[in-house]
């Protein structure tokens, strides 16, 4: 009997301890699951936050590029409306060339026409012993006078006063050949005669009724600042200086006294004066 409770006392010893050797065990698994369930956990959390740091950026690539892709759509648009705007003025340059290359040939016609005129008549005057005649008519035998003013020009208006490619166009474009006469408007003083942005050459002239006359694109010019001059004097002569598409005189009228802008149409400022140009609806 002593014996078999000495087995069952040791049997019973090593099941306690192998039951806590069990709860170790257990105990360890739990704590080793705990931390990686912790791990876990904070992977998910790090993984998340890297997905909304790269959905952010990905947000923002999106909208930068949707910027982009409208910059680039509007500034296609502008580069199409520049290139018709630039096909349309390479027309009216071409055109215009063309009406002052016909303009010029045609004031050329008209003063060999009226040389050759004037020359016949004075030879028929020398022969009949008749004696000399009166002013000219500006196509070759000198300015035309009305009253107090000029015809600055002989010529065809190839250009009217008035808004050109959105930007004013301020005085009318008379085409003639190069070396063809230019004749004060008006007497007055001239107040600059020289280089002239946009005209090569140019002569300013105040008018003793306080407008102020200008003569654009000049070949040479003949008088100086500070000279007084008299209606239907020559001042210069038509060239084609400056941003210029054909020989021609650009003429203005600025009221007041003024230089420099506030141009007014000058083909009824002449008109009124009595003096005819032609074209513009004068």
């Amino acid at each position: 009997m002593a014996a078999n409770e000495v087995d069952v006392l040791d049997q019973l010893e090593i099941a306690k301890v192998a039951q806590a050797n069990a709860d170790s065990s257990a105990r360890k698994a739990r704590d080793e699951m705990a931390a990686a369930e912790d791990a876990a956990q904070a992977a998910k959390q790090r993984a998340d936050a890297q997905l909304a740091a790269q959905q952010s950026a990905y947000e923002q690539v999106a909208a930068q590029k949707a910027d982009y892709d409208r910059q680039l759509q509007a500034a296609q648009i502008k580069l199409l409306e520049l290139q018709g705007a630039r096909n349309a003025y390479d027309q009216w340059v071409a055109q215009k060339q063309a009406e002052e290359a016909a303009a010029a040939a045609a004031a050329q016609r008209a003063a060999e026409a009226a040389a050759a005129a004037a020359a016949a008549a004075r030879r028929d005057n020398v022969s009949s012993g008749g004696g000399g005649g009166g002013g000219g008519d500006g196509g070759g035998g000198g300015p035309v006078i009305s009253g107090s003013y000029a015809k600055p020009t002989s010529g065809r208006v190839s250009s009217c006063f008035g808004l050109r490619w959105g930007a004013l166009h301020g005085g009318v474009d008379i085409a003639a050949p190069v070396g063809t006469p230019i004749y004060a408007a008006t007497s007055g003083i001239v107040k600059r005669a020289g280089p002239a942005t946009g005209f090569g050459l140019a002569v300013y002239i105040l008018g003793d009724d306080g407008y102020v006359t200008v003569y654009g694109h000049v070949n040479r010019y003949f008088v100086s600042a500070g000279e007084r001059v008299a209606a239907g004097e020559q001042i210069a002569e038509v060239g084609n200086r400056g941003q210029s598409t054909g020989p021609h005189l650009h003429f203005e009228v600025h009221p007041g006294g003024v230089m420099y802008g506030n141009q007014i149409n000058p083909v009824p400022w002449l008109n009124n004066r009595g003096v005819y140009i032609g074209g513009c609806g004068g």
